[in-house]
């Protein structure tokens, strides 16, 4: 009898512990998942500035570069399911702009050392094709609104476009549609005349004073929040959406930038089914410069679509960028820009 009751005894510690150890492991996991989310948020910056080579003039970013190409617009979907993107970090100068559904499209400019390949890439939009009017740029897309193939031949746009059969275009198998079409540089500008109007910016070196703002949000709807914070350490703007690292697909490293121009413009609903909307980037309005961390106000004026917005300080002078890449935040008038 006492030997059955040390058996029972045995099995029912044994069991005790089989199901204490599982709660253990349940909530190692609970923590560690926490852990991840928490690692995700602060999770330092991963950037790799390379010294400036000695080579070509860069008139899109005042900087010496090893290698041109034909300037080339090329437009970037920006929805959560196509980041992180390939090639935005080799960009010159990006656009973002809102598109239809309060979503935003990214334009981004390449002259200079540019990547192999970028994309996602989505479709044509009018207002964009203005401001790669205003470069001479090649503007590369994924077909586009019926307004934008009219004015693409109406304006005599250097169109390279996936849906008309113009090579470069190949899927990644590893996105879905529509967030799987990326362009090849090399094999899209194949033949292609020599291009690009560029404009006399003036750049200077970046100041050795302490910065205005460390941190700038720009809010331009609930699910799209773009906020940059300053890294004193390189001297570069390191670039979030939702708070989350906006990051390279392809090197992992953060998207940064060294100037950040919000522009200020008009928006209006076109009235069509699909909700286009039309953005006024030719004419004047207000302006705010963060350039390498000094902050100024302004105004931005472009006459017609193939003159050159330039951008002026409160003085009515013509601003001076700080050396290195450029993002321009086209927002409406009513945007509440964050800065502390």
């Amino acid at each position: 009898m006492k030997k059955w009751l040390l058996t029972l005894m045995l099995i029912i510690l044994l069991t005790i512990n089989v199901i204490g150890g599982c709660g253990t492991d349940n909530d190692n996991d609970n923590d560690s998942d926490k852990t991840d989310v928490d690692n995700e948020i602060s999770e330092e910056a991963v950037i790799d500035i390379p010294e400036e080579p000695s080579g070509i003039y860069n008139p899109l970013t005042g900087m010496q570069v090893e290698t041109t190409g034909n300037l080339i617009a090329v437009m970037v979907d920006n929805l959560s399911p196509a980041r992180p993107q390939s090639g935005l970090i080799k960009a010159d100068i990006v656009y973002e702009i809102e598109a239809e559904g309060l979503i935003t499209r990214l334009m981004a400019l390449f002259y200079g050392n540019p990547p192999e390949f970028v994309g996602p890439i989505r479709s044509a939009r009018p207002y964009y094709m203005q401001l790669a009017k205003e470069w001479d740029a090649y503007y590369a897309h994924v077909g586009g609104s019926d307004d934008a193939f009219a004015k693409a031949v109406e304006w005599k746009i250097r169109d390279i476009d996936d849906t008309r059969g113009h090579r470069g275009f190949f899927l990644d198998k590893q996105r879905q549609r529509p967030h799987s079409t990326y362009l090849n540089f090399a094999e899209a500008l194949k033949g292609k005349e020599e291009n690009g109007k560029f404009k006399d910016w003036v750049f200077v070196d970046i100041p050795e004073i302490e910065p205005t703002y460390t941190e700038i949000s720009v809010r331009y709807t609930g699910s799209n929040r773009v906020r940059y914070e300053w890294d004193n350490d390189n001297k570069v703007y390191l670039r979030f959406i939702n708070d989350k690292v906006h990051d390279d697909r392809e090197t992992g490293q953060q998207i940064f930038t060294n100037n950040i121009v919000i522009q200020y413009a008009n928006h209006r609903s076109l009235q069509t089914k699909l909700l286009h909307i039309w953005v006024d980037v030719v004419g004047e309005g207000k302006a705010e410069y963060f350039l390498g961390g000094q902050y100024y106000q302004g105004t931005w004026e472009k006459k017609n679509m193939t003159g050159p917005t330039i951008y002026y300080n409160d003085n009515g002078e013509q601003v001076s960028f700080v050396k290195g890449k450029t993002w321009i935040q086209v927002v409406r008038p009513d945007v509440q820009i964050s800065k502390t």
